[in-house]
This record gives structure tokens, C-alpha cells and sequence, in this order.
């Protein structure tokens, strides 16, 4: 028989109590160490989640901005493709954490390659693809004959593909099939869906979308995307091309132009020549139409007069008159004019595409108009009186061309210091229909940042308003930096 102290008896349940009591202790604090955890997350959370709001926000306001500055623009005047004061690193609000800016950037000129421009890209510098008898751009990157037959299969009507493009029946055989659009793009981007089209022929070495020469991006194969390592950013056919171009027929105060072919037309209250209506009467009575109203242009006509006798009339217009014929006149009845080049941005490329436009031409007309006044540049006319063409040329030249944009596209990132909260948006908008709209909107800030974002004055010494005043970037009221202007398609 083993004796047992009846001290040891009382200690085995007291030591059971106090392992039990360790064990609660050791479990209440684990949950207390989950719950603060996830407290501290959800905090971390919410925080990051608000600042990608105020981020947005902040995006939002340069938006704002830029339809503010396009609105503004005057005819030949293109201070917005490049306006630090109004578009890089501009103070929207302090909330007492962070200081919120935007920076609207856009590709560099082709002139200075690599070097940012803080401003808008006019999307009448490009040609644009929806136009009918695409022809002559297999001088642009990446884009070859077999693409070029993809891309018209893709926009004509019909379902019989050219020799080396692409109809249903290809698009049919794909792994996810999809129906040709048979009509004009809506997106720059739907050229991913045309048999042959890659990023890299959109975007070239661009793969992050900065308009920066990153390493990677010369690196030759070391490191994705592919580059020929030539110490140049190739950037594809994004600067080239668009789908949204165009003018609208109304005269540079947003009045409607007279059209010359209208039954009844009747020339406005301006300073043309007493010759000019004689001539246009002979026109109608004659059954003449015109093409354009840079017809007019050192025009003759021969008539009968009533005893038979062959006259010649002058229409009157010269050098002198010619800018306001091409602002107050028109030839045709359309609200819209698709895909008109801007003659005073658009780039050696472009203008090459265009018929009876070489390179020497297209360099003579970089060259001119880097040398005349805004004023001079706002019209067309200045590429004959300036003698760039002569006056048969500029007949066959100006259907082509416009001196004035209304659909604007660029970047703008939003972003917080010190906190390094960050958005990127890829952003399009339009002027033309006299009601400022955001047309295109693309979030792009999973590709990363874009630069380095270092503002160096805060609040912004640039004399520029602060496009949105403090109170309207508040804690969740990012959709508040849209009330200007209507959202027409994302």
C-alpha cells in the first residue's frame, strides 16, 4: 500500500487548473493577436483603398484640365502640345497626410526622341484607319502588305478576303471565334482583334506604355519585351494611326458654313469680292459643282453671255481672300469631315501617306510652318501663301488637310506624396460636338508607375488655377471631379 500525502492530492487538480488557465490565456491572446491583425490590415487596407481614390480623383482634375486648355485653344495655336505650367506635377488638394497632383504627359516629338511632353496629342496629327482606300502605309513600323489586306477585310462590308487577308472564315477556325467588325473601329485597341496585329505592332518596345526608354526596353533578348537595342524607343503604330479623327464643318466661331452647291446659297457678310458672286451665279446657272472650296482659287470660267459671245470670269479670290473662303465656305452638306490631317502637327510620316505629298515636300512643310506666326498658321491657306505649292497643288491638296483639332488623347497619372499612392489613366476626349466628352478611359496603373513622380513645389507656383479647389477632393468623391463633361464611351 503506497501512501499518499494529502498535500500532493490537493496539488495534482490545482496544477491541472493552472496549465488550463495558461492554455486560455495563451489561446485569448493568439485570437487578440489575429483580431489585431486584421484590424491593422483592414486599416492598411481601407487606407490604401481611399488613397487609390483620392489618387483617382486627382487623375480625374487633369482630365479636367486638359478639356479645359483644349477648349481654350485658338486655330494654328499648339501651346497645349507641350504646357509644363499647365499640365506637370499641378497641386489639387492637401488633405494634411498627402499632397495630391496630376502630370498629363504624352509621346515625345518625333523631332526629340525620349523627352516627354507634358501636354496633349491631337489625334488629327495621325492618319486615320476607318478612311476608305487605305493605301501607302506599309512605310510604317511593323506594318506590312499582309496586314494591311487583314485590316481592310476587317473593315469592309463583305466576306471575300483579298489574296493575303482575312474574312469570317479565318476568324471562324480561331479558338474563341469572333466576327470581323465589317465597319469603322470604335478603339485603337480592336486592332488586336485583325489577323497579324500584336502589341508589339501597336505598341513596339513599349511595353509599359511610358513613352520612356526603359532598360528592358534596350536590352536586346536579355530581358522581356523584344528590342533591337539601338538606343531608341520604338513605339509602333500608336503615334501613326486612329480611328476618331475628325473636323467639323463649321467655321472657327462654331457657326455653320455656307455651302457653295445649296440651291439657295448665298454668301455670308464679308469682305469678298463683288467677283466672287458673279462668279458663283455662273456656277449655279452652268449646273457646276465644286469640289472644295479651295476651288475658287485663282479660278476662270468661260461662259456665253446672251449674244453668244465667250466671256471669262475671274472668281476673285487670291492669296489675300483665300483664308476666309476656307472658313466661312464649304462644298458640302456633311456635319462631319472624317480623318482631316491637322497640316500643323502632323508629322513627316503622315503627311508623306497623303497623295502628291514626297518626303522633301513633307519636310518643306515642317519647315514653314516652324517659321510662321500662330495667327498665319490658322488656316490652311498658308501652305500657298507661303509658296510651299502652287495653286493647282493646293486644289489637290487641301481636301485633305485641316488646320484645327478636336479630339485629343495623352496620359494622366494621379498621385500622393509622400505616401507614393499613384493612378494612370489613358484618356481621350472630344470637342467636336461643342459638349466637351470623355470618349475613351483606360486604367493603366498595373502597368507601374510611369516616371519617377517628384514635384518640387507644393502648392504650385505656376500661376495655373488648381483645376479642382480643395474642398472638391474629399475622401470618397472621385466621381465628383466629373460633373464638367459627359462620359460618352469606356
Amino acid at each position: 500500500m503506497t501512501w499518499e500525502s494529502p498535500n500532493a492530492a490537493t496539488a495534482r487538480p490545482r496544477a491541472f487548473i493552472l496549465v488550463a488557465v495558461l492554455i486560455l490565456i495563451l489561446l485569448i491572446s493568439m485570437v487578440a493577436m489575429s483580431l489585431l491583425f486584421r484590424l491593422k490590415a483592414e486599416n492598411r487596407a481601407s487606407a490604401a483603398g481611399t488613397g487609390a481614390e483620392q489618387a483617382w480623383a486627382a487623375a480625374m482634375s487633369g482630365i479636367e484640365q486638359a478639356l479645359r486648355v483644349a477648349a481654350a485653344a485658338r486655330p494654328g495655336f499648339t501651346d497645349w502640345r507641350n504646357e509644363p505650367r499647365a499640365f506637370r506635377d499641378q497641386l489639387v488638394s492637401d488633405d494634411g497626410s498627402d499632397r495630391w497632383f496630376f502630370t498629363v504627359y504624352s509621346p515625345p516629338d518625333e523631332e526629340a526622341l525620349g523627352e516627354l511632353r507634358f501636354g496633349l496629342t491631337d489625334e488629327s496629327s495621325k492618319y486615320n484607319l476607318n478612311l476608305p482606300g487605305l493605301t501607302n502605309l506599309t512605310s510604317f513600323p511593323h506594318l506590312t502588305a499582309q496586314q494591311l489586306a487583314a485590316l481592310q477585310d476587317f473593315l469592309d462590308p463583305d466576306d471575300s478576303p483579298r489574296p493575303e487577308g482575312a474574312e469570317q472564315e479565318y476568324y471562324s477556325g480561331l479558338p474563341q471565334p469572333y466576327a470581323p467588325r465589317n465597319g469603322p473601329l470604335a478603339t485603337f485597341e480592336e486592332l488586336l482583334l485583325i489577323r497579324g496585329f500584336t502589341p508589339a505592332v501597336l505598341y513596339g518596345e513599349d511595353a509599359n506604355r511610358n513613352w520612356i526608354l526603359d532598360p528592358n526596353e534596350n536590352d536586346g533578348d536579355e530581358r522581356p519585351p523584344a528590342d533591337n537595342n539601338d538606343g531608341r524607343l520604338d513605339l509602333g503604330l500608336q503615334p501613326l494611326v486612329t480611328v476618331v479623327s475628325y473636323d467639323v464643318n463649321e467655321d472657327n466661331h462654331r457657326l455653320p458654313r455656307t455651302n457653295l452647291n445649296g440651291d439657295s446659297a448665298r454668301l455670308p457678310e464679308a469682305a469678298f469680292p463683288a467677283a466672287l458672286t458673279n462668279y458663283l451665279a455662273a456656277l449655279r446657272t452652268n449646273q457646276i459643282k465644286l469640289n472644295h472650296p479651295a476651288d475658287l482659287l485663282e479660278a476662270k470660267l468661260t461662259i456665253k453671255d446672251p449674244a453668244g459671245r465667250e466671256t471669262e470670269l475671274a472668281s476673285g479670290i487670291g492669296k489675300e481672300e483665300l483664308p476666309l473662303v476656307l472658313d466661312l465656305l464649304t462644298a458640302t452638306s456633311a456635319r462631319r469631315m472624317e480623318g482631316l490631317i491637322n497640316l500643323n502637327t502632323a508629322s513627316i510620316a503622315i503627311l508623306a501617306t497623303l497623295p502628291g505629298i514626297d518626303e522633301p515636300l513633307a519636310e518643306r512643310i515642317l519647315s514653314t510652318r516652324r517659321s510662321i506666326s500662330p495667327e498665319r498658321r490658322a488656316s490652311i491657306a498658308w501652305l500657298y501663301q507661303e509658296g510651299v505649292v502652287d495653286a493647282e497643288q493646293f486644289k489637290r491638296l487641301a481636301p485633305f488637310f485641316t488646320a484645327r483639332s478636336y479630339q485629343f488623347s495623352f496620359h494622366v497619372v494621379g498621385f500622393g506624396v509622400p505616401s507614393g499612392q499613384f493612378r494612370v489613366l489613358d484618356v481621350m476626349i472630344d470637342l467636336g460636338s461643342g459638349e466637351p466628352t470623355l470618349s475613351y478611359l483606360r486604367d493603366l496603373t498595373r502597368l507601374g508607375l510611369p516616371f519617377s513622380l517628384q514635384p518640387e513645389t507644393a502648392p504650385s507656383q505656376t500661376g495655373i488655377k488648381s483645376p479642382v479647389s480643395p474642398p472638391h477632393l474629399r475622401r470618397k468623391t472621385a466621381r465628383s471631379s466629373q460633373s464638367n463633361f459627359r462620359l460618352r464611351h469606356v
